[in-house]
């Protein structure tokens, strides 16, 4: 159990990394264009890496034994469960995992062409954690 934690939380910490360096990159057949599906796939297998039980849902205290070693880490669940648990039953499945990105989709698409840019990516990664919902 303590090495699921870890990895976890290891993954945790890689994604807060990526996210400042520009990685993963959500452009999954590489075209120069991210669609909502790409973004959508990006997303949850990242999220659902949290999910030590693999049940297909994200529990809060799986999220947060994952956080406990960030800096930030208690704030960082918090401010994720106020946008992606829905129906506040205290996990967050794929399908609200998919609804949270397709609102950070849409609001990233700043000229509403229907997919993002690299630099429409680059602003998202640097808004994350400020999008209200």
């Amino acid at each position: 159990m303590k090495l699921i934690l870890l990895a976890a939380a290891a993954t945790l910490l890689a994604s807060a990394a990526q996210a400042q360096i520009g990685a993963p990159n959500p452009d999954l057949d590489k075209d120069g264009k991210v669609t909502l599906a790409e973004y959508q796939k990006t997303q949850a297998s990242g999220m659902l890496r949290l999910d030590a039980n693999q049940d297909g849902k994200v529990t809060r205290a799986e999220a947060e034994a994952a956080s406990g070693r960030m800096p930030n880490g208690a704030a960082m669940v918090e401010r994720m469960w106020g946008r992606l648990d829905a129906n506040k039953d205290g996990a967050i499945t794929r399908t609200e995992i998919d609804a949270g990105a397709k609102r950070r989709f849409e609001a990233g698409d700043t000229n509403k062409d229907g997919w993002l840019s690299k630099g429409e990516i680059q602003t998202l990664r640097q808004n994350r954690g400020r999008d209200s919902r």
